[in-house]
């Protein structure tokens, strides 16, 4: 399955889901989701552990806030 960025969770989803009948497009859209939720949870716990030890002035807890609320934006919308 060919990676697109600007493809919409929903559409990536169905798009690896083909070939499958019904039942495996369901599982198939749900682990998929599922996956995505880790990924996006993985990236904003990541971004927090480099920020922690932010050195370059501004306020890490306000930038990872701001990352989270962008990611969780990005999810609903797809």
């Amino acid at each position: 399955m060919k990676i697109n960025m600007k493809q919409t969770l929903e559409e990536a989803a169905k798009q690896g889901a083909e070939g499958y009948n019904i039942v495996g497009q369901v599982i198939y859209k749900s682990g998929f989701k599922a996956g995505a939720k880790w990924e996006k949870e993985q990236a904003i716990e990541i971004l927090s552990s480099v920020l922690e030890n932010w050195g370059h002035g501004g306020d890490a807890n306000c930038i990872i806030a701001e990352f989270e609320e962008k990611i969780n934006v990005q999810m609903v919308t797809n």
